[in-house]
Parts: structure tokens; C-alpha cells; sequence
């Protein structure tokens, strides 16, 4: 599954299987941007094809940003992508605004029918609930986390878990997997967190898996915002079942540790595999997706 662009750096990515392709959703911004603290603001969604999850052919972007005013007019970010009941694809995506100086996430989707073309089809955006997570004001110096939204059927509803935050509590502790529920993928309640505050910052990119019987959380959190800084990148936790409760203050980080945004998958033979991007290496930021490896041969470590 490994892809290297010469000319953008790719990072955050997830994968669609309609049943005669695999579509590869990617983040992705010009390398003419020279630094790749850049990227951020200038991020759209890629779009490439397999047959075999192997070998791919690059497609139109799926998403950029929209022209202004609107939620999503300065970039787009993290989501995943659904297959839904009439076999037509659904890109859940993060949208960030001029209007907020890009300090507010909001998450919208977009549909295609050929699997090519996507065209937006949010009504209204789905935003953070101030009853439960923590909004933006200009005196907070950091964003509203309400981003990566990962959508998954389970029991007869659509779930959403979110990249979220409550307040309150020290900024390095209030991360929290958000939650929004749907019966058709339109309309979207949002509820409560389905995990508390703990030693996170943020869980990004969080999506849940049940492998082999095990129920696992994966998520991403960088040193950056761990309140006990330490090694690692991508994170599991166990938990009792896809909406958890997780064990998150014992989890475990994901070697190597030079990947993030890491996500586990299954392909159509049964396997499951772990990917992520390739972040630092060496100093020095590679923005690329390396071949994905077989779960089994995932050491996670438990932090000291």
C-alpha cells in the first residue's frame, strides 16, 4: 500500500473497499511549501484506486477546501470513508474555516456515485456540543479539537468517534474520543464522550477494532501533549467493546515509532495489518505512506 509523491508530502490516510477496488483516502500538500509545518493550512484529500490494494492509480483529489464563506474554506483534514447502503462512497472529512483563523474544527462529508467525483453534501456541520466538550474563545491559545471523524455501523446505528476535548482539566489530560450517533448517515446527534480525561492531550485519528476478539482503541497522540512526555506515537488501549469503556491510561505505544496516524485494517482475505505515515526520521519530516505491516508483528510497549 506504500505511497511516495515527489512533488507532496502525504500523511494522514484511511481506506474504503467497495468490493472491486480499494480507495485510498490520503491528506496531502505541495512540497513547494518547502516547510512541512506548512502543510497544516494548506491540506486537501488525495484520492488513488487498486484493484489489489497493491498497486495504484492516482485519481482526482476527493475534497479541497471550498471557496468562502463556508466551515471549510482555508483546509481540509483527517475523516474516513464509508460504503454506504446503496453502494455509493461517503467521505467524512474535518473542515476548518478563515473566519476562525482555522482554530475551530468542524466535520462535514461529501458523496460520489462513480467513486471519482465527490460532491459535498452537508446541510449543517457537525460542531462540538458545549455540554460536553471544550469550545473555543480568542483568550485560549490553543484550537477546538473536533476533528478525524471515524463512522462505523454497529447495532443498527451509524457511530462517529471524534478527536475531542473537555475542559476543565489541564490541557495535556483533556482528551477525550467524542461521539455522535446516526440511523442514515445525515443526521447526526451528538453525545457524551465515551472515554474520560486522562494522561492524552488528544487521541487522534482514534478508530475502533475488534481483532481476533480483542477490542482495541487506536489512536495518536504526539510527545508534545502527553502530560507524562515520553516515547511513541500511536497508542492502543483494550476495551470491553467498540464503543468501550478502554483502559487508556494503560496504553501501550506502537513500535516503530517513527509512524503516525496509525490505523489497523482488514483485507479481503481476513488480515489485519497496522499502518501509519511516515513522520521524523532521522530529524527530518518524510511524508509518505510505507508498506503496511502484518499486526501480528506489532510490538506495543508499555511506557515506563
Amino acid at each position: 500500500m506504500s505511497l511516495h509523491l515527489a512533488d507532496h508530502w502525504v500523511w494522514d490516510h484511511w481506506l474504503a473497499d467497495d468490493g472491486e477496488q480499494y480507495h485510498l483516502f490520503f491528506l496531502r500538500a505541495s512540497r513547494a511549501l518547502h516547510d512541512p509545518h506548512r502543510r497544516h493550512f494548506r491540506a486537501s484529500v488525495g484520492h488513488a484506486v487498486s484493484p489489489d490494494g497493491r498497486t495504484w492509480s492516482l485519481r482526482p483529489d476527493a475534497i479541497v477546501h471550498s471557496d468562502g464563506p463556508a466551515f471549510d474554506d482555508k483546509a481540509i483534514w483527517t475523516g474516513s470513508t464509508v460504503v454506504r447502503p446503496d453502494g455509493t462512497l461517503r467521505v467524512f472529512y474535518t473542515g476548518v474555516s478563515h473566519v476562525e483563523r482555522g482554530m475551530v474544527q468542524r466535520i462535514g462529508w461529501a458523496d460520489s456515485r462513480d467513486g471519482i467525483t465527490f460532491e459535498r453534501a452537508t446541510t449543517e456541520p457537525l460542531e462540538a456540543d458545549g455540554r460536553w466538550y471544550e469550545k473555543w474563545h480568542p483568550a485560549l491559545p490553543w484550537d477546538e479539537a473536533w476533528r478525524d471523524p471515524f463512522v462505523f455501523h454497529h447495532e443498527g446505528a451509524w457511530h462517529m468517534l471524534i478527536t475531542a476535548r473537555v475542559g476543565g482539566v489541564d490541557h495535556k489530560r483533556g482528551g477525550v474520543v467524542g461521539h455522535a450517533v446516526s440511523t442514515d448517515l445525515d443526521h447526526w446527534e451528538v453525545l457524551p464522550p465515551l472515554s474520560s480525561p486522562s494522561r492524552f492531550g488528544q487521541l487522534e485519528v482514534c478508530q475502533s477494532r475488534c481483532v481476533d476478539g480483542e477490542h482495541l482503541l487506536v489512536f495518536s497522540c504526539g510527545d508534545d501533549m502527553q502530560a507524562e512526555p515520553g516515547p511513541g506515537g500511536v497508542w492502543v488501549a483494550t476495551g470491553k467493546s467498540l464503543l468501550g469503556p478502554w483502559d487508556i491510561d494503560a496504553a501501550r505505544y506502537v513500535s516503530p515509532e517513527h509512524l503516525y496516524a496509525g490505523q489497523l485494517l482488514q483485507d479481503r482475505q481476513g488480515q489485519w495489518v497496522f499502518t501509519g505515515f511516515e513522520d521524523i526520521v532521522d530529524g527530518a519530516f518524510v511524508g509518505a505512506i510505507p508498506d503496511p505491516l502484518p499486526w501480528e508483528d506489532i510490538e506495543l510497549i508499555a511506557p515506563r
